[in-house]
Formats: C-alpha cells, structure tokens, sequence
C-alpha cells in the first residue's frame, strides 16, 4: 500500500465535501425560514459525457442541501444568437440567483462571448470578464471552482502556501490561470505549465506543491515529482473502463507526502464550492 510505503498523507475530498454540505444545508435551512429559496440554474449544450456526468453531481449535491436546480438542456446545433438570448433571460429572472453555463461549449460557440453577457452577480462560475478581473486585483468573491477547490484542499491540510513554490500544469481559464492568481495572492511563487512548456519535468520536479490539471491521463510520472512534494490531482480520465487522473497515483505516491486520488479528492470538493459561490452571488444580490 502506498501509505505503508511512504506514510503519504491521502488529502481526502470527500471529508470536506461532507463538512461543507453540512454547513450549506444549515445555510439554506436559514433562508428558507426567511422565506427565500436559493435557485440555480445549469445550461448544457450538447451530450458530452464527461459534461453530463460533472452536471448529474452538481444536481445532486444541490438537491442534497436544498437548492432548487433547473437544467436547461440544448443540442449542440444551437446558435450563438439563441444561447445569449437564453443568458439573457436567466440575467433578468429574478428568481435565478445562480447562472452556470457548463464547459465545454461546441467549438462555434465563443466562450468569452457567453461569459461577457451574463450577469457577473450570478456567476457561480466565476468566469465572466468582470469577476475574472477583480481576481486579478485580489478580490475573491467569486472565483472559477476548480481553483477554489485545490486551494481549499491544501488550507484544509495545512499545506504552507507563503513562500511555496508551486507548478501548475495547466493554463486554463477553468484552473491553471485562475488557480495562479488564487495561490499569487497568498505569496506562493507559481510557475504555469502547458502544452507547449519544454522540458515539464524541469519545472514540476522543482515543485514543493505540484498541480496538474489538464486531462491528460498519467501524465505526471514518479521521476518527475520532488520527495516529500504535495500533488493535487485536478485531472480526470477513463482509461479501459477505470478512472485515473493526470498523476501516476500509485509510484507517485510512493515519492510525495501529500496527494489527492482520483476520484475523491478535487471533484467532490470543486461540487461543493458551485454551492459555495451560489451564497456568495447571492450575497452580491443583497439577500444574504
């Protein structure tokens, strides 16, 4: 076993997730008796299984605290005319306190696009143009899920930011650039990898907190960790029916003191975080 190895410490999603739902639920239970009823609502274009299966999650964990969620569903042959016009009525409901649009979007559709007309105080996701720049300012009312999540898993662990030195491997505007700016503000110095980064293992063996999140399974090798690292993996993959993530978790693991496995480290927590950023929108909307 991989902890008998090297007593690794597994940063566990599913005891926060769990923590965290417990507080929402006390959150919404609250609201109700003010007699408010949080409300979100998930468009999906398409019928990416991956995309299917993240909005299934998010629906239950709603459902499990008590938040009324409505799934608007449309073919991937929908135009970019009518998609806005579908924002644009969420915007103006005020019944909606909470708009997330799941990626990906079908390649004719522009994201920034989509992002830029919706309503920045209902942006659960934190992606819209407006909440995106006051990230880079240091404001974190509202940040993409992803990034809050891996940031949320190490505060929880007690990982040192202050001083770290941090890759990450992804340039997303989903992780990897929101993430940069999160882990900025709290003076980690962070170094970004992608797709074109030559020579990863130069950077991410430097790393004493390595996330990796780019979907690309196994790609993070035990030769390219540093001993005693922390590893976030934020990757997620099914490969010959079984699901893995970017880190080779089980030799990895025999190197770093920390990891998170795949499933139940980052995806839980990154659920529990849409909830989390729906109270601080409705925050935003003066109802809390």
């Amino acid at each position: 076993m991989i902890g008998q190895q090297n007593k690794v410490r597994i940063m566990d999603g599913k005891i926060i997730a769990d923590y965290m739902c417990r507080i929402h639920r006390e959150n919404v239970l609250e609201l109700t008796h003010r007699g408010l009823k949080p409300r979100l609502s998930i468009v999906m274009i398409g019928d990416d299984p991956a995309s299917k299966l993240f909005v299934k999650n998010k629906v239950s964990y709603c459902e499990k605290v008590g938040i009324d969620v409505i799934v608007i569903r449309k073919p991937d042959s929908i135009d970019l005319k009518t998609l806005l016009e579908i924002i644009g009525s969420l915007n103006d409901d005020t019944s909606i306190n909470g708009i997330l649009v799941q990626l990906p979007l079908p390649k004719h559709i522009d994201p920034y696009r989509v992002f830029s007309i919706l309503d920045p105080s209902k942006d659960v996701d934190g992606l819209t143009p407006v909440n995106l720049g006051k990230l880079m300012h240091g404001d974190e009312t509202l940040v993409p899920c992803g990034a809050r999540a891996v940031v949320k898993i190490l505060e929880y662990y007690s990982v040192e930011l202050e001083g770290a030195e941090v890759c990450v491997v992804s340039n997303s505007i989903l992780v990897g650039k929101p993430l940069s700016m999160v882990l900025t503000n709290r003076f980690a110095t962070v170094s970004i990898c992608h797709a074109k980064t030559r020579n990863l293992p130069s950077h991410t063996s430097n790393a004493d907190i390595l996330v990796s999140a780019t979907g690309v399974p196994l790609l993070i090798k035990a030769s390219m960790v540093r001993d005693g690292a922390v590893v976030v993996d934020v990757g997620i993959s099914r490969v010959e029916g079984r699901i893995v993530g970017d880190v080779d978790f089980k030799n990895v693991g025999c190197k770093a003191s920390m990891i998170t496995p795949v499933p139940g480290g980052v995806g839980p927590v990154t659920v529990a975080m849409v909830v989390d950023n729906l109270f601080q929108a409705m925050k935003l909307q003066g109802l809390m």
